[in-house]
Formats: structure tokens, sequence, C-alpha cells
């Protein structure tokens, strides 16, 4: 049997650094399964996308390990190169919602395995104007705080740093009028928070039910939480959101569709996989479908 060539790109600083730890210890457990395995490590933002975008074509198989901006980065370069080779995923980030939602090891070794006896399922991804993202884009309360957050907070605390930050500005917290269209339906209004996503986990605030979110259905699901009156108010919709009893609430609006176009007052700032862009006033997100061929570990 031919040996798989993979490419593995690791960002060194996701989570508690264990990408800059076990980097020589993944590419050599690679090795141990009988697979080529050329190491790429990153150093700066976007180096993930200009890999794949220079190196991508040689490999049988890509391997992001990081947190969910590494992947961002490493998705963007499949897209952008029109690449129809495997993706596997080893979590080693703050939070890892994308690896929560498709229910991947988060033992490096395992995660390992794995990948190398599990197969391919197509997903689907998000696009944001000239921007892909892998499992979501968000506006308002809390979302800059995934591209504001220092990288020393987010490795020794994980996801509650978010919280910690987030908690900073909810005196700040002010409403974005937004109108969107979506299935020919407008939607329209001031609100704190937004996420247009493709995972059943977002920052551990959003959890939908296993009914409620397929990865490959060709569709995004679109929540938006209108501007409470009080603190009190937007904290209980967050638990309601948790525990995903909110289809009646009059804060939130709720649909599943394959393009929005979203216009604001103004450039709002989102937040992509965590990784920061500023909206041009109108913008377009789109479902991309079936593009990316995910490795899922087999069913124990």
């Amino acid at each position: 049997m031919e040996k798989k060539n993979i490419m593995l790109i690791v960002n060194p600083c996701a989570g508690r650094k264990y990408g800059e730890r076990l980097s020589d210890k993944v590419a050599e457990w690679f090795r141990q399964e009988e697979a080529e395995c050329h190491l790429f490590l990153t150093e700066k933002r976007g180096d993930g996308t200009k890999f794949v975008l220079s190196s991508g074509r040689e490999h049988d198989v890509i391997v992001c390990m990081g947190g969910d901006g590494t992947l961002n980065e490493v998705i963007n370069g499949i897209l952008k190169s029109d690449l129809d080779i495997p993706l596997g995923y080893i979590p080693a980030g703050s939070t890892n919602d994308f690896a929560t939602s498709m229910k991947l090891s988060r033992e490096p070794r395992q995660a390992v395995r794995d990948i190398m006896a599990g197969h391919t399922e197509t997903i689907d991804a998000g696009q944001f104007d000239d921007r892909y993202f892998s499992y979501v884009a968000s506006f308002g309360a809390f979302t800059k705080t995934s591209y504001t957050t220092p990288q020393s907070m987010k490795n020794l605390l994980g996801r509650f740093s978010y919280f910690l930050e987030g908690a900073r500005d909810l005196s700040d917290i002010h409403a974005e009028h937004m109108i969107v269209t979506a299935n020919g339906r407008t939607y329209e209004g001031d609100y704190a928070f937004g996420a247009i996503s493709n995972s059943r986990s977002i920052g551990g605030l959003v959890k939908y039910g296993k009914d409620k979110v397929d990865v490959s259905d060709e569709k995004l699901e679109m929540l938006l939480i209108r501007m409470p009156n009080s603190l009190a108010t937007l904290i209980s919709e967050i638990h309601s959101i948790t525990h995903q009893d909110y289809y009646d609430s009059p804060y939130i609006d709720f649909c599943r569709s394959d393009r929005f176009v979203i216009t604001s007052d103004g450039a709002s700032d989102w937040s992509l996989d965590g990784e920061f862009v500023r909206s041009k006033g109108t913008s377009v997100v789109s479902c991309i479908k079936n593009k990316i061929h995910f490795i899922q570990p087999e069913k124990k």
C-alpha cells in the first residue's frame, strides 16, 4: 500500500502551546502509522492559508493542529485553491468549538489514529463576502473578545477567559441596527448579538440540539438577539439559548438558509471563527455546499 503523504500544519502558540511541545511527536506518530509527514509551523497570522496555497497540492492529506483560527486559515487555503483532498483536525486551541461539534478527540495521539483510520465526509463551510469561515460569523456582545483577548489569557483560562474579557464590556454593549434578508423574508431590529453558523456549539454560549444542526445540509443557521431592556434580560436570553428553549422568545430571530444579505447603518465588526473582519455596510453570507472533505473518526 502506498504511503499517504501528509501535510501537517501546526500553530505552536495555540491553546497552552500544545503545538510547540508536541509538533515533532505528532509528526512521528503519523510516520509510525506508515505515512510520510511534512511539518509546517505557523509563525504569524495568515501562514496557514499561505502554506496550503503554496504546497497543498503536493500532499494527499492536510492535517491542521491548532485552534479554531488556525483551522479557519487552512480552510481558506483549501477553498481558495479549490483543493479536493481530505482535511484532518487535531484540536489544540482554547475553545475548539468546531471539534466539539464534530466530536473529535482532544487527545493528540488518539486524534492521529482517528485521522489515519477515519472516513471522509463532505461538510459545508461559510463565506462572508470574499472570506471563508469554517463554522461561525458573529457580531455584537462577547464577539470581539475572541480576537482581543490576549493569547496568554486564552492559554491560561481557556473558554472562561472570553467571559472575563466580555464582562468588562457589558456596560458598553450597544445595538447594531441590521436588516437581514433570507428565504424571501426580512428581519430588522437593533441586535445585541448575532451569529450565522454551521456548528452545534458557539463559544459555549450557543448550543444547538443535535436535531437542529446538520453540518452537511447545505444550510447555515442564523441567530439574532434583539437588544434587551436590561442586563438581566440579556442573561436570561443567553440562558435560554444554552438550554435550547428560545424559539418563542420575542428577543430572538432564528432561521435556516443558504444565503443571507445583511445591511447595517455603517461598517460593523464581525468575527469569523475568532478572526476579525469589518463589514462594508452590506455583506452577503452564503453556504459553501459540501466542499470540505473532512476526516471523521470511525464510530465505535
